[in-house]
């Protein structure tokens, strides 16, 4: 087909009506246009914008969202009806013929970033109303969507194709090999650093606030990239950007499942990927952790978790001190067992949990009728990530202490009737360390966080065992499974074999070149 004419981006539903968040999800654009035609107004250039975080929010870029940054942890184990690729993955037996090592959803993403990019600009000259401080602000967005993309791609696989030209002509090279993760995350990085001086600090709506790349979104995912990065001083930096926003508030413990959760757009919320009932439904959230009427999803928490011992986040054993004992998330996360394996996973899944005379909590779960927003970032997810960096700096007593004092906030609004956690109980960097892992999983477990956190740790000690005891209670003694989690390449995705057939300039990643493909 020829490149220069497309139907303009079947994701493309949205222009920005700044009506109603749930508005900017409705409108559909011509049928068929020449490409270099279209980008004539604000307008245009904003619709374009919006397919890009519309692509985020397909069922296809949700489920690797999900699958890439929390499945192989410990947070989950099989539900009900799991299907094949996931169990294999839950399996530690992931082939190239994998399905959910497909990248393209996110590659759309970015073509989608990098059409607005090339385009955008012309349209200064061709509506007066688009001044170029509203292009700017505009492209701080997609700058900051592609950075997300990317960074998503190479924590999942280590090595990707970088492309930063749209595919809209039909003499491009279309065969793009990989690039290092370094230059990915330069890449990445210098993104994030323009988007800075551009993205806007307040859209005058809360769903807008939320839903669209702010400032406090553009400093999150950098704080991230910085974490995964090992630049832990400018972790640090970057985190106390977003720190320093007052109108940035923790939900009390007892609210949050509710208002974080299944309202969305809270007071700690960031940036979320929203979802609208008549639009685009959450299918994601849906199927793999339940709702009313399925109310067991494909995933569940492990039956190991909720054991006392040195690895579950609950009731951990600290000295004499018990860590977590009476704790909100513990009863307002993950409820009842379902398969003798997992518990079901009431985070997304329940409006609230209502909490019994006997102290026990009956759940009320979503309706078929209702749908959630996806959080990719929120504030206790940014204050754990400047703990973990202080911990890693660890310069002085100062670091660790300060560190605690972090992991406290969060800590204390889900454990209300506790008194704070004492220094003398993780008084050196080790110790500081696992608690600040604890407490991450313990607030954003079911998140898509869980994997990556403990990637940064086998990172960190350029080392794949070092989570190899996280992990291996729930390969149920599988020698083979956890001899596959020893390997550092063997903890990022293939590339996938259709891929490969395609494009002879890409490369297998290197655990996986002598996979048997045909399972």
């Amino acid at each position: 087909m020829k490149m220069k004419e497309i139907r303009i981006f079947t994701l493309l539903l949205t222009v920005f009506s700044f009506i109603g968040c749930s508005n900017w999800l409705d409108i559909r654009p011509e049928n068929q246009t020449v490409l270099e035609d279209y980008w004539q107004s604000e307008s245009q250039a904003t619709a374009v914008l919006a397919s890009c975080y519309r692509g985020l929010t397909t069922d296809d870029c949700m489920q690797r969202m999900l699958i890439w940054g929390e499945l192989r942890s410990d947070d989950l184990v099989e539900g009900n009806s799991v299907p094949l690729d996931m169990q294999r993955i839950l399996n530690v037996n992931i082939t190239p013929t994998n399905v959910y090592a497909d990248w393209g959803s996110f590659y759309t993403v970015i073509n989608y970033c990098n059409t607005f990019l090339y385009y955008a600009p012309k349209v200064v000259n061709a509506d007066q109303n688009f001044s170029v401080s509203k292009l700017h602000t505009l492209e701080a967005e997609a700058l900051t969507l592609r950075a997300l993309s990317y960074f998503y791609l190479v924590r999942a696989f280590q090595e990707v194709p970088l492309v930063l030209n749209p595919s809209i002509s039909d003499s491009q090279n279309y065969y793009v090999g990989k690039s290092s993760e370094r230059t990915i995350l330069d890449q990445i990085i210098a993104d994030l650093l323009i988007a800075q001086q551009y993205a806007r600090t307040d859209y005058g709506k809360g769903a807008y606030n939320k839903g669209r790349i702010t400032l406090d979104a553009v400093n999150a995912l950098l704080a991230d990239v910085y974490l995964w990065d090992q630049q832990y001083s400018k972790c640090v930096e970057t985190a106390d950007k977003v720190l320093s926003d007052k109108s940035l508030v923790l939900v009390s413990g007892d609210k949050m499942l509710t208002d974080v959760f299944y309202t969305g757009n809270s007071t700690e919320s960031i940036f979320e990927l929203q979802f609208d009932k008549d639009i685009q439904v959450n299918n994601t959230v849906n199927y793999f952790y339940g709702y009313d009427a399925n109310p067991s999803g494909v995933l569940s928490y492990p039956v190991f978790l909720t054991r006392k011992g040195d690895y579950s986040p609950f009731n951990y054993a600290a000295s004499a001190v018990k860590e977590s004992e009476k704790d909100i998330r513990e009863t307002n996360f993950y409820g009842t067992a379902t398969n003798g394996v997992g518990y079901s996973i009431y985070k997304y899944a329940l409006i609230q949990c209502v909490e019994n005379a006997d102290q026990t909590v009956t759940p009320k779960y979503r309706s078929s009728a209702t749908t959630v927003n996806w959080v990719v970032y929120r504030l206790s997810d940014v204050i754990l990530m400047k703990a973990e960096a202080l911990v890693q700096l660890d310069r002085n007593d100062d670091d660790l202490r300060s560190a605690l004092k972090l992991v406290n906030q969060t800590y204390l609004r889900s454990n209300i009737t506790a008194d704070s956690l004492q220094f003398v109980n993780y008084a050196d960097k080790g110790s500081m360390e696992k608690l600040v892992l604890r407490e991450r999983q313990r607030e954003l477990m079911f998140e898509g966080k869980r994997w990556f956190d403990l990637m940064r740790l086998a990172r960190r000690k350029n080392d794949a065992t070092a989570i190899l005891a996280y992990i291996s209670p729930k390969l149920s003694g599988d020698a083979m499974s956890k001899n596959k989690m020893s390997v550092m390449d063997g903890l990022y995705m293939p590339v996938l074999k259709s891929q490969l057939d395609i494009n002879p300039a890409l490369t297998q990643n290197p655990y996986y070149m002598d996979t048997n493909s045909s399972n």
